[in-house]
């Protein structure tokens, strides 16, 4: 299918059916989304053409644009996202909403320089308009030859049972109501509680000058819990949360009673809590938020790009140690259905 649509009514169509249905936007209609139900590994590369409503010839006219003024290399990253927000407060769920993100955007690289542009309109026009834009960095007559696209074969580490875009909001909301009972039941102290059910659903398709195309389909759901309890005129507050690229059957009855247990335990405990004694201190830092410490301390500097152009400590440093011995770190996108997973990394 290629049906030529106004971003307006594009969105307008992709928002409507809140209350009804998760959002199913006007693309969907394509056997895209027969294929994600089915199998994922049924869908094929004409699929997310006809999703984005495009061709290879357009891909290819886009490249001579984008290339025209000399640049180096080329990539289009097609993206469509929907997001859903569902959330409970006062013991009332209230709160609901949805976005949708849908665009192209060009790069084109001249040696060390990147030029940049996106257009939410995936149309010829405005492609090229765009193309011309991300271009303009470079400035010589040298004219890259088109390549042929090869689709890039590409694992799959979240695999879902069924896409969000069938799980309507009627489905969702027992699970924020089971939480909020089973949180209040944990203990006498908890006076507030708020949650959030979010899902978000991804189509991303890359194609390269180099004649690389990859596509993916990016699930992502997540529960958060936040707790308030009193005690003695003092109140404390500690959330929890469970998210990944996983589809509804992550929300078990075994990870809804986490869901419910685990921010009272952490909220109560706070009443136990005292102020450290002044001076240094060993200090353990817990999975999760402490990477974040991490990143900012020493992530950056090891970054692809800093080292390959010798600006980052550590451009020097490979194969030699930069930590103590029993310092372990270990970054890895192939673990199956975490948030940091990724199956396209072009």
């Amino acid at each position: 299918m290629n049906q030529k649509i106004s971003r307006r009514k594009f969105i307008e169509s992709s928002s409507k059916g809140l209350v009804a249905a998760a959002v199913i936007p006007y693309f969907l209609s394509t056997d895209i989304t027969k294929a994600l139900a089915a199998n994922k590994e049924s869908m094929n590369l004409q699929d997310y053409y006809d999703h984005f409503g495009i061709s290879e010839n357009m891909i290819q006219e886009v490249f001579d644009q984008a290339l025209a003024r000399g640049g180096d290399y080329c990539d289009l990253y097609f993206q469509h996202s929907i997001g859903n927000y569902i959330g409970l407060e006062d013991k009332e769920v209230n709160r609901a909403y949805s976005n949708v993100s849908f665009g192209v955007g060009i790069r084109v690289l001249k040696g060390n320089q990147t030029g940049y542009s996106f257009t939410e309109e995936i149309t010829p026009k405005a492609m090229k308009l765009a193309a011309q834009t991300a271009a303009n960095i470079a400035d010589s007559n040298k004219i890259i030859k088109p390549v042929k696209l090869k689709l890039r074969d590409t694992p799959d580490f979240y695999p879902i049972k069924t896409p969000w875009e069938q799980i309507s909001i009627d489905k969702k909301i027992p699970y924020l109501q089971q939480i909020n009972d089973k949180v209040f039941s944990e203990d006498t102290r908890v006076i507030k509680s708020n949650i959030w059910f979010s899902n978000e659903t991804s189509y991303i398709l890359v194609v390269t000058s180099e004649g690389v195309v990859a596509c993916d389909y990016q699930p992502m759901g997540a529960i958060s819990v936040s707790v308030t309890a009193e005690q003695n005129g003092k109140r404390e507050q500690n959330y929890f949360d469970l998210s990944g690229r996983r589809g509804i059957e992550f929300f078990t009855p075994e990870n809804i009673n986490r869901l419910a247990k685990e921010p009272v335990i952490r909220t109560v405990a706070l009443f136990d809590a005292v102020k450290p004694e002044a001076g240094e201190m060993e200090v353990i830092l817990a999975a999760g938020s402490s990477g974040i410490l991490l990143h900012e301390a020493i992530g950056h500097g090891m970054e692809a790009d800093f080292n390959r152009k010798n600006i980052s400590i550590f451009a020097d440093k490979i194969d030699k140690p930069v930590a103590e011995n029993f310092v372990n770190i270990v970054d890895d996108a192939t673990n199956p259905n975490i948030r940091g997973s990724i199956n396209v990394d072009v």
